[in-house]
C-alpha cells in the first residue's frame, strides 16, 4: 500500500510539474492581480454597506432617545395628574424603548468594530495590490531573458563570429 501510495505522490509531482511549466507566468500574475483587485472593490462595497448601516443605526439610536425623552415628559405629567394606571403603561412603554436603545447600542458597536477591522484589513490587501502591480510592472518590462548560454556568459557577437572563422579555417586545412 505504501507502494502505491508513493508512486501516486511522485506521479501527482510530475503532472504539477508540467502544469507549472505550460503555465504562462505573465498570464498567471495578471490573474492574481485581477482577484486581488476584484477582492478590494469587495471590501469597498462591504465598507460602504457597514457606513450606511452605521448610520441607520445611529438614526435609530436618536429615535429611541426622543422617544424615552417623550414618554419622560408624558410620566412626569401622569405622576403629577396621579394616574397610575396610564404611569404603569408608560413605564412599560419606556422600559421597551430603553431595551431598544441598548440593542442598537450594542449592534452599532458591533458594527463599527466590523468597520474597524475591514478598513486595516482593506488597507493591508491595498499594499499588498500596489507591492504586486509593482513587481508585474518590473517583470513585464524585464526582456524574455535567453536561455542561449553563449548570450549568458556575457560573449559578443563578434567574437563568437570570429571563433566560428578560425574553427572553419582548422577544419579546411
Amino acid at each position: 500500500m505504501a507502494l502505491i501510495t508513493r508512486i501516486s505522490k511522485l506521479f501527482t509531482a510530475d503532472v504539477h510539474a508540467v502544469l507549472d511549466r505550460i503555465e504562462e507566468p505573465e498570464v498567471v500574475l495578471k490573474q492574481a492581480i485581477r482577484e486581488m483587485t476584484e477582492e478590494t472593490a469587495r471590501g469597498k462595497q462591504r465598507l460602504m454597506w457597514l457606513a450606511a448601516e452605521s448610520q441607520a443605526l445611529e438614526r435609530r439610536l436618536v429615535s429611541a432617545d426622543e422617544t424615552i425623552a417623550s414618554l419622560d415628559g408624558e410620566l412626569d405629567l401622569c405622576f403629577a395628574a396621579d394616574e397610575q394606571e396610564l404611569a404603569r403603561s408608560l413605564v412599560r412603554n419606556k422600559l421597551a424603548a430603553e431595551q431598544h436603545h441598548k440593542q442598537t447600542s450594542q449592534q452599532l458597536e458591533l458594527l463599527r468594530r466590523d468597520h474597524e477591522s475591514l478598513e486595516a484589513t482593506l488597507t493591508e490587501q491595498n499594499q499588498q495590490l500596489a507591492d504586486m502591480q509593482q513587481k508585474a510592472d518590473v517583470f513585464m518590462d524585464a526582456p524574455a531573458t535567453s536561455c542561449n548560454p553563449i548570450q549568458d556568459a556575457g560573449i559578443s557577437q563578434d567574437a563568437i563570429d570570429v571563433a566560428f572563422l578560425r574553427e572553419k579555417q582548422r577544419r579546411q586545412s
